[in-house]
């Protein structure tokens, strides 16, 4: 046979209780509930709701933590009836307010990877206060802090705000002229002046008030400028540019606007609602609780979408916004073309036009923008900004400790390509390192209270636990049903349960679907049994046999059984089957008993074409050929096709063997049995098996066989994602059909990324026990 589905397929079933009734298709979800909740209290619940309900408010409060950095800019602005007077004297008053009681200024609550964040925002608000003369007792207090600290200005630990050398060493020269003395270790401060020299020769506006008077002010403001009169969205350049040209409307329009909202501080970047709105729908799919909160995720979308098709600056003008817009847009079956990101397609000409100090951020978004081409021919920009980021974040981002190590860790994470990571691992990853008191940094450090919280945290543990209730409980029904069945003797050892479930949990992982996610996991089972018997376990004879008694099905009985080997085979067979088209049939109001036969059947006689065949060395089939059969025998209409039944949608004949269905069939199949290829393309070489590196190797070497069959992977892969993506014009069926096809793809990459075709590995074991049985213990 062409593969062992025994590899990395396991067994799974429609749950039964002892009195052999079936349970409905919510009824796991809800028990599983129930018994998370008989082990804490009512108010529990509650809370869960209540939190929830106070996250659906947070879509509506969209705002930054204040930065005490940009602020002192501000407070520094003259007034511009007097170059003596500050122009924002409220913005003095908070300084005041808001000294911590180290004598710092900076993030509140801080950490203790951000001093020289503290460093930057403590001296630039000794800056502002010394120029206006008030604030001593604050003054002295923020020297004292800098003598203490200011060993920081060059460890390479403490995570560095943009810009950090350039800014930070013009603020000394700025304490010089206002003759304020700072106690900093001299050795330091020619280091960062160093830096500084050998960092300026860059495009460096957007930290322009780290090169004040140097800067051409008017070019820049003519250059960039934004519509709502910033510089950059960014707060402290804007005031820059006033302190140093004085005189632009624009720019004080834009301060005002900011200290009408917050009265006497400012955030370090404004304005702030597309920002939130795409950090908050990001970190929501990273929890894994989207599902929660689908109206508030769809009416976000609408309008950054509303935006991008308005070439809306504040999607524009900002890299991040760009990259993680066409993103989340574009997996979420937006029409957003890639046209919008050619801008960033050559790496020389990005960091030379960018006009700011690029941050690791960036990179990361545009690199995961990059994995989602879905036309070879079209997606050449997206082509091009995954070499060169990838390489970039290799090279550089990784090995030249151009970062910290909290942001190597994101890109590590990165660089492994979104389709061969389980959604389940990465949820509890991202729980696990969520904190209420997460903060991202600019030239400031901040924090998203919207997006960081308690509620939040506490809301995505506890469905996390729920989910992990559900998954023990199904595994305990599959196990009984297994049991039952008596699937042992078919040769199927309890371990493959466990990882066909997993497999069943990609797929389908929606809470409400148990009967889907059981399905197809049970469907896995029995094509692992099938797949043993047409393989190995039978000979030709057996295998008429078994396809004979499917053909007959509803008079098995008068063809008799050719061993007893096929008689206890066909018995477990014929009873699964019967019992989902029982339950297809109360779903879909309709008997569906032929289609899922006429799908075993298809595929148990092109099973059977490969052992005689193929393997035996009769045929050699074309790359089609071999593509379309191999699809089939590896479950590709098979497994979809059938859970499209026990989806909670009705679905018509027609819809089911229509031109859309076969291509995401086929696409799929060729996905999964490629990756298989890829992956035991050695050792079936050495047993004489055909794989499609071996046909292409019959025109060329090795390696550009191996190398062909990358690329027929790749454009699979891509035509599949935008079947799945793209609303086709007049498409009838449903959007969750339609993921089914790329999930099942999904898992394949998954699974072959893990191991091989022989063994569940250790990496393997231990995804399982994090997914189901592992506690949080965040």
């Amino acid at each position: 046979m062409i593969v062992g589905y025994r590899s990395t397929i396991i067994t799974l079933s429609h749950p039964k209780l002892g009195n052999g009734k079936t349970i409905s298709s919510n009824a796991i979800f809800q028990r599983s509930c129930r018994v998370r909740c008989s082990h804490s209290t009512t108010s529990s619940m509650d809370g869960f709701e209540d939190a929830r309900d106070r996250i659906r408010e947070n879509f509506g409060k969209l705002e930054l933590s204040p930065s005490s950095y940009d602020t002192a800019w501000v407070a520094m602005v003259p007034s511009k009836h007097s170059l003596n007077e500050p122009c924002f004297p409220q913005c003095l008053d908070w300084i005041i307010e808001n000294q911590r009681e180290d004598g710092s200024w900076g993030l509140n609550p801080t950490h203790p990877l951000l001093l020289k964040d503290s460093l930057s925002s403590t001296l630039a608000c000794l800056l502002a206060l010394t120029k206006w003369r008030v604030g001593e007792e604050q003054i002295k207090r923020g020297v004292g802090f800098i003598e203490t600290y200011g060993w920081a200005v060059d460890n390479k630990d403490q995570i560095s705000p943009l810009g950090f050398e350039v800014i930070f060493s013009s603020m000394i020269k700025s304490a010089e002229k206002l003759d304020l003395n700072l106690p900093l270790n001299l050795h330091l401060v020619n280091l960062v002046k160093c830096k500084r020299d050998s960092t300026i020769k860059r495009n460096v506006e957007y930290m322009g008030e780290g090169v004040g008077e140097l800067c051409d002010w008017k070019e820049i403001i003519k250059l960039h400028q934004r519509q709502n009169g910033s510089l950059f969205d960014s707060p402290a350049t804007t005031a820059a540019a006033l302190i140093y040209h004085q005189h632009d409307k624009k720019c004080y329009q834009y301060l005002n606007s900011i200290l009408q909202q917050h009265k006497n501080w400012v955030p370090t970047m404004y304005p702030t609602k597309i920002h939130s709105l795409l950090c908050l729908v990001d970190t929501l799919q990273n929890l894994g609780v989207h599902r929660h909160f689908k109206s508030e995720i769809k009416k976000a979308l609408d309008e950054i979408y509303r935006l991008w098709q308005q070439k809306n600056e504040d999607n524009f003008s900002n890299v991040t916004h760009c990259a993680m817009a066409f993103r989340l847009l574009r997996m979420s079956y937006y029409d957003v073309s890639s046209d919008e990101l050619a801008e960033f397609v050559d790496e020389e000409h990005f960091f030379s036009t960018s006009g700011k100090y690029t941050s690791h951020v960036e990179i990361l978004e545009l690199h995961k923008a990059s994995q989602l081409a879905i036309d070879h021919e079209k997606d050449d920009i997206l082509d091009k900004i995954n070499n060169w980021t990838r390489t970039f974040m290799e090279q550089k981002l990784l090995n030249n400790g151009f970062i910290d190590r909290m942001s190597k860790k994101e890109v590590e994470l990165a660089l492994r390509k979104f389709y061969t990571t389980s959604h389940l691992a990465e949820n509890r990853r991202y729980i696990k390192s969520y904190e209420e008191n997460n903060f991202k940094i600019l030239k400031a450090a901040y924090r998203s209270p919207n997006i960081n919280n308690k509620d939040l945290l506490a809301f995505s543990i506890h469905d996390f636990e729920l989910c992990q209730a559900q998954h023990r409980e199904e595994l305990q029904q599959l196990r009984r049903w297994s049991e039952d069945y008596r699937l042992d003797q078919l040769g199927l050892l309890e371990r493959y349960i466990y990882a066909s479930y997993l497999i069943g949990v990609i797929v389908i992982p929606e809470p409400e679907l148990s009967d889907a996610r059981l399905m197809y996991t049970k469907y896995i089972m029995l094509l692992t049994i099938v797949d043993d018997h047409f393989d190995s376990f039978a000979s030709k004879d057996e295998c008429l046999n078994i396809i004979e008694l499917v053909e007959r099905w509803d008079d098995y009985a008068s063809v008799g059984y050719k061993s007893e080997k096929v008689k206890v085979f066909f018995s477990v067979f014929y009873k699964s089957i019967e019992e989902l088209a029982t339950i297809a049939e109360i779903k879909q109001g309709r008997s569906v008993k032929n289609h899922l036969i006429n799908l075993w059947l298809e595929l148990m006689k092109l099973m059977l074409m490969e052992q005689v065949e193929w393997c035996s060395g009769k045929t050699i089939p074309s790359i089609e050929e071999y593509l379309y059969v191999t699809s089939v025998t590896f479950g590709s209409k098979l497994l979809p096709l059938s859970t499209q039944y026990f989806l909670g949608i009705k679905i018509s004949k027609d819809l089911l063997e229509s031109d859309e269905i076969d291509g995401l069939c086929n696409c799929s199949g060729r996905v999964m049995r490629i990756l298989n290829d890829l992956q035991d393309s050695k050792k079936e070489q050495k047993e004489g098996s055909i794989t499609l590196v071996t046909l292409l190797m019959k025109s060329m070497s090795e390696e550009e066989a191996i190398m062909k069959t990358k690329e027929i992977l790749e454009m699979n892969r891509r035509e599949l994602l935008k079947m799945v993506l793209v609303q086709k014009k007049g498409s009838q069926l449903p959007q969750l059909c339609k993921d089914i096809f790329w999930r099942s793809s999904k898992w394949a990459d998954f699974t072959y990324s893990q191991t091989d075709a022989y063994r569940i590995p250790e990496e393997m074991k231990n995804h399982i026990d994090e997914v189901f049985y592992k506690p949080l213990n965040h």
